[in-house]
C-alpha cells in the first residue's frame, strides 16, 4: 500500500479489506471503488437543479452532457464538514486549524457557483472526527436534507499539505468517484481547496470546474492605473506595476504564464508580452499609430491585434517567433476587438462598417466576413467562448450598456444583465461564467453572471479599488 495509508478512516480500512486497492500516482492517490449505478441519481439531480440536464443514466460519469441555457433552479443541499487535522501518523489532531481553513474555501466556491447550497453546520449530528473516522450516517444526513455530504482530512509532512477527500450520495449510501487526495507546499492551501472544489463541481456536475483561475485587470484610485492579479475569488491580490503609466486590456496566454496588455509608458500605446514567472517583459511590435486590442490565439503562437498604420484600424495576425505581420481586414471603417474562436479557426470582431458598431466573424485568414449581430445600434468587445458555443459581447441601446451572449452563427442572442454600464466581459476557463466590469457613479467593480443570466455576484477587490478591462486566466495546476 503507498504511504499514506495509515490515516484512512476505519469505515475505509474495511471497505479495503473487501477487495478494494490503494493506487499511488506522483501528484494524487486514489482510494475505493466507483458504484456507477448508485451515483447516476445524485449526478442527475445536482444537474437537473443546476440547470437542465439531458443524461443517458447507462453512460459512464464522463459522458454526462449540460443545457445550462436555462438556470434560476433551486442549489443542490451540500453538507461540507470541517477536514479533520492529523498528525503524520492518523491520529485526530484537535489543535490544527488546516482541516477548517479548507473547509471555509470550499464551501465559498462551491456557494458562489450557484448550483449548491452548503448547509449550516450547526444542523449536522456527526462530528467531522466521526465522519472520517466511521463514515457517513447516512439516515442522519438525510434527516436534514443533505443530498450530499463530503469529508476529509489534512496533515502536514515535510513542509507539505497532504489532503485526502470523499464525496458522498446521501440518498444511495454510496461513494461518488473515488477518494482522492493532493499534496502541495503548506502555503499553497487556497490553491489546495480551490482544487478540491473544483474536484466536487466536476463529478456533480460533469462539467470542468474554474475555482483554480486567475483574474488579471486593471486598478484603480484616483489617477494611478495599474495592473493586477488575483484569484478568482479576490484572495491573493498582487499589484504587477505601481507606476503612473496608463495601462489596459490585460490578456492572458493560454497557458496562463504571460500576459498581453496595453501601455502608454513610451508615449503612443504599445503592446507588451510579460512572462508572469519570470517577470520578463518584451514589447511586442513598435508600429505607427495605434497599436491596441492583443489577442492570443489557441496555441499561443500567434497575437491578432489592431493597427492604424496604414491610416486606418484593421485587424493583423503578428507571429510572435518571427514578428511577420499579416493584414486581415481592408475597410473603410474601424475594424478592432479579434478574439479568437477555441479551435483558431475564425476570429470575432468589431466594425462599424455597416454604420454602427457591430459584432462580425471571420475566417482566421480574413476570408468570409460576416455580420451576425443585429439587435440594437451598439454591439462591441466581442469574445469567443472557451466551449466554442457563445459569444459574449456589450450591447448597448436605450442609454444603456449590458452583457450578451449569441451563438457564433448569429442565433440566439439575449442580454444577460440589466444595469448601466457594463462592459469587458471575459469567460471562466471552462465557458459557464463571464466575468466584466460595472460602473456605478465614480466606482467601477467586477462582477460575475452564469451564462444563463442568473447568480450574479460581484467579486471582492481588496483595498476598496476600482477594478476593470478583466481577463481570466485557464486553471492553473
Amino acid at each position: 500500500m503507498g504511504d499514506g495509508s495509515s490515516i484512512l478512516p476505519l469505515f475505509f480500512r474495511n471497505k479495503l479489506t473487501l477487495g478494494c486497492r490503494a493506487v499511488h500516482s506522483a501528484f494524487w492517490y486514489i482510494f475505493g471503488s466507483v458504484n456507477q449505478t448508485f451515483s447516476q441519481l445524485i449526478k442527475l439531480k445536482v444537474l437537473a437543479i443546476a440547470l437542465l440536464f439531458f443524461v443517458n443514466t447507462d453512460m459512464a460519469f464522463g459522458a454526462l452532457r449540460i443545457d445550462i441555457t436555462k438556470g434560476g433552479l433551486q442549489p443542490l443541499p451540500i453538507a461540507l464538514s470541517d477536514f479533520v487535522d492529523l498528525s503524520p501518523n492518523g491520529a485526530v489532531f484537535p489543535q490544527g486549524t488546516s482541516g477548517r481553513e479548507l473547509n471555509e474555501v470550499i464551501t465559498a466556491d462551491l456557494e458562489r457557483s450557484g448550483l449548491f447550497k452548503p448547509l449550516d453546520p450547526g444542523s449536522f449530528m456527526q462530528t467531522p472526527a466521526e465522519l472520517w473516522q466511521k463514515g457517513p450516517n447516512f439516515r442522519d444526513w438525510r434527516l436534514i436534507g443533505a443530498e450530499a455530504v463530503v469529508s476529509g482530512a489534512a496533515y502536514e509532512k515535510d513542509g507539505k499539505l497532504v489532503a485526502d477527500f470523499f464525496l458522498h450520495d446521501v440518498y444511495q449510501g454510496s461513494l461518488v468517484g473515488k477518494g482522492k487526495r493532493f499534496t502541495a507546499p503548506i502555503r499553497d492551501l487556497r490553491h489546495v481547496a480551490h482544487r478540491i472544489a473544483d474536484e466536487i463541481y466536476t463529478r456533480l456536475t460533469g462539467e470542468s470546474g474554474y475555482f483554480t483561475s486567475r483574474i488579471a485587470f486593471v486598478a484603480s484610485r484616483g489617477d494611478m492605473k495599474w495592473l493586477a492579479l488575483m484569484d478568482q475569488d479576490g484572495a491573493n491580490q498582487v499589484d504587477l506595476t505601481r507606476d503612473r503609466t496608463l495601462v489596459l486590456t490585460p490578456r492572458f496566454a493560454p497557458s496562463g504564464e504571460q500576459l498581453f496588455y496595453l501601455s502608454y509608458e513610451r508615449g503612443p500605446p504599445r503592446i507588451f508580452r510579460w512572462d508572469l514567472y519570470t517577470g520578463k517583459r518584451t514589447i511586442q511590435g513598435d508600429y505607427p499609430g495605434l497599436n491596441s486590442a492583443p489577442s492570443w490565439s489557441p496555441d499561443g503562437q500567434t497575437m491578432a491585434l489592431t493597427l492604424s498604420m496604414d491610416g486606418n484600424s484593421e485587424i493583423y495576425l503578428r507571429d510572435l517567433k518571427s514578428g511577420n505581420l499579416r493584414r486581415l481586414t481592408e475597410n473603410i471603417s474601424i475594424d478592432t476587438s479579434p478574439s479568437f474562436s477555441p479551435d483558431g479557426r475564425q476570429i470575432v470582431f468589431n466594425s462599424d462598417r455597416g454604420g454602427s458598431p457591430q459584432v462580425y466573424v471571420m475566417e482566421a485568414n480574413g476570408s468570409n466576413v460576416r455580420r451576425i449581430s443585429f439587435e440594437g445600434n451598439y454591439n462591441a468587445a466581442p469574445v469567443w467562448s472557451p466551449r466554442g458555443d457563445f459569444i459574449a459581447y456589450v450591447r448597448g441601446g436605450g442609454g444603456r450598456f449590458r452583457i450578451a451572449v449569441i451563438e457564433p452563427n448569429g442565433q440566439n442572442g439575449r442580454v444577460l444583465t440589466d444595469s448601466w454600464m457594463d462592459e469587458s466581459p471575459a469567460w471562466s476557463p471552462n465557458g459557464r461564467v463571464i466575468l466584466f466590469s460595472r460602473q456605478s457613479g465614480s466606482q467601477t467593480r467586477l462582477y460575475t453572471i452564469d451564462l444563463t443570466g442568473h447568480n450574479e455576484r460581484s467579486v471582492d477587490l481588496k483595498g476598496n479599488i476600482n477594478g476593470s478591462d478583466p481577463s481570466w486566466s485557464p486553471l492553473v495546476r
